[in-house]
């Protein structure tokens, strides 16, 4: 392992580990504070927030990231910075989130309108992470999450020592938090003007990364949330949502791991045998890090479950063992995923990820009605698995070429 990778891995996991303890904290404070159904209502409002937060970043994360790792459309200079576009595409459609609230049940009004704007600046600062990231800056990445996670721990502590707190309370507080942190100076690289300026170059790749993280999204988050509606037990929510925290938590540890691995692979974009040895290397690497979890959650978890959320959080126990189940797939399809968006192939990974939400939201219309929260377990290890496999076809099929797009731009 090189220096500079030892260094951008060790910065990341650090940030990782820190950014992960105070969730993981801060979730569990939560669940005990506001107990199963509270906690169910607030799992439940956080999902639907976290899919329109889909709309709100529109590609964009993804595109600075590849585009300043290796430049191509960032060399356009009779185009507006692509922050500047991502900042007018985010006031745009967090305007219309807000103004879509009252749709909503009354109940949950004050809830979500606070969440849609905290994830506003969620996504806000998500821009911030790519384009440090893209640009190499790993380690400045690694201390700006620190910040914004510590920032909204803070904020979110101070909001539980009112009476009664609830979800708004809770999302208020996540809001300020964000909000305190982008005006440090971290957060200057949002320091430009916002431009809404529609052009083909940026929204047709923005098209199929906004594709690929609502279908993600959907097939990650729709059981929350067909749970809530197809069961008239609150309390079932809110065990399976902390039992799914837990598998967060291990797909948070390797998410710095598979950002540095991208970059990695599309640096070496024109040497296609540095490329596939990357990529093999890495491909066993996520192999082998998936079986060790799914061992360690099977033996560990679920004492760290009722150490963390307490007794009453029992039923949670067999659900976490079914959701284990899915890791073998989950962080191997890191790898893969992360191989095609490099390669300039995101409209075939987005189109198998549409196919995944789709299959993902049959099943559970299907099992949950019979097996309740167990059924939206096996959905999750059906759709991740099904994935596996259409995305390993693209490799069989298509190998390691670069999309036609790509090359187009590497000639140019």
């Amino acid at each position: 392992m090189s220096r500079a990778l030892a260094k951008a891995l060790t910065s990341q996991w650090a940030a990782t580990l820190y950014a992960a303890a105070v969730s993981v904290g801060l979730t569990f404070l939560l669940g005990r504070v506001l107990g199963p159904a509270q906690f169910g209502q607030y799992s439940y409002i956080l999902t639907v927030a976290s899919i329109f937060a889909i709309l709100q970043d529109g590609g964009f994360s993804t595109l600075i990231f590849r585009e300043t790792a290796k430049a191509a459309l960032t060399a356009n200079s009779d185009r507006p910075p692509l922050m500047s576009l991502a900042l007018g595409h985010l006031g745009a459609t967090t305007l219309l989130g807000l103004a879509l609230v009252p749709l909503f049940p009354d109940a949950d009004n004050l809830p979500l309108g606070a969440a849609v704007a905290y994830y506003a600046l969620f996504t806000a600062a998500a821009l911030v992470s790519s384009s440090l990231k893209g640009h190499n800056n790993f380690a400045a990445e690694g201390l700006w999450r620190a910040l914004s996670r510590t920032a909204t721990a803070l904020c979110v502590g101070i909001a539980l020592l009112f009476p009664s707190p609830g979800p708004t309370a809770i999302f208020l507080g996540l809001l300020a938090g964000q909000a305190v942190a982008c005006i440090t100076p971290y957060g200057r690289a949002l320091r430009v003007r916002p431009r809404l300026a529609p052009t083909r170059e940026v929204y047709a790749p923005c098209l199929a990364f906004l594709c690929i993280s609502a279908a993600t999204t959907i097939y990650f988050r729709c059981d929350i949330i067909l749970l809530r509606l197809l069961t008239d037990d609150p309390a079932a929510v809110g065990n399976y949502a902390a039992a799914y925290r837990l598998i967060e938590g291990v797909i948070m540890l390797a998410t710095p791991l598979a950002h540095i691995f991208f970059r990695t692979l599309r640096v070496s974009l024109n040497d296609t045998a540095a490329f596939k040895h990357s990529f093999t290397r890495m491909l066993g690497v996520m192999i082998a890090l998936s079986l060790a979890a799914t061992t360690g959650g099977l033996l560990l978890g679920p004492y760290i479950l009722t150490l963390a959320f307490g007794d009453k959080y029992f039923d949670a126990i067999p659900l976490l063992a079914w959701l284990l189940g899915s890791l073998p797939f989950i962080l191997p399809n890191y790898v893969l995923t992360q191989a095609l968006v490099a390669l300039g192939r995101e409209r075939a990974y987005a189109l198998l990820t549409v196919l995944a939400a789709v299959l993902n939201i049959l099943l559970n219309l299907l099992l949950i009605p019979l097996l309740a929260a167990k059924g939206a377990a096996l959905a999750t290890i059906a759709t991740e698995a099904t994935l596996c496999a259409g995305l390993a076809l693209c490799f069989v099929r298509g190998g390691f070429g670069a999309g036609a797009r790509e090359k187009g731009m590497e000639k140019e």
